[in-house]
């Protein structure tokens, strides 16, 4: 009995977070890059890499930003703002270590309005038997920096073109949930504390082997 019990501790010291844990996988992008170039009116302007523990994700992106971001001079006090960026294409879809066919990839609001990431999105990617659901955390602490060339406009005034932006943003893996902690503390001290008691009370030696007795 008291081998039963240790193997029950056992199992549920290990599995405590699997029991615990939602049915969706979670997976992490802990680095983000993009690099954003003039707006035209034909988008695509925001190439970005998304990278994590068995994650690496790559596309292309538009953002509306031609008030500020056509190409065209624009006057100095002209106000600088982000917006969302909309997915046109990924160009590579590695998902918990697995490589998919990037047009099988779909996100639910991987962007912010502010032209960042969401701390967290879920996605799907996949087909038939490969198809997998899934949640993705992101750093959402990013911020960009933007590259304007001073120059003369037509009318002689100083004014500015917009030539690049980079934007980059990281975060560290996230910890264990409280719950799943005190759950594998509790499983570890059920280990102790049946060992011991198998300690304090051994079974007596089967008489005329020497053997100690096993369960």
């Amino acid at each position: 009995m008291n081998c039963l019990r240790l193997a029950i501790a056992i199992l549920f010291a290990f599995c405590a977070q699997c029991s615990y844990a939602d049915s969706i996988p979670t997976f992490h992008i802990t680095e983000a890059s993009m690099i954003m170039g003039p707006n035209d009116g034909e988008g695509d302007n925001v190439r970005f890499i998304l990278t994590g523990p068995g994650v690496n994700i790559t596309g292309v992106g538009g953002m509306a930003c031609f008030d500020w971001c056509s190409g065209q001079p624009v006057p100095g006090d002209t106000v600088i703002f982000t917006t969302q960026i909309f997915i046109t294409q990924f160009f590579s879809a590695t998902i918990g270590g697995i490589k998919y066919n990037p047009d099988l990839l779909m996100f639910d609001s991987l962007f912010d309005d502010s032209g960042g990431l969401n701390a967290l999105s879920s996605g799907y990617v996949g087909a038939d038997v490969d198809f997998i659901q899934f949640n993705m955390t992101a750093p959402h602490n990013g911020s960009w920096s933007f590259d304007f060339e001073p120059v003369m406009d037509e009318n002689g005034n100083l004014a500015y073109v917009f030539r690049e932006a980079e934007f980059s943003a990281s975060a560290p893996l996230p910890t264990p949930e409280p719950a799943t902690v005190g759950l594998m503390l509790t499983g570890l001290a059920g280990i102790g504390a049946i060992s011991k008691r198998r300690r304090k009370f051994r079974r007596p030696r089967n008489r005329g082997t020497g053997r100690t007795a096993s369960c």
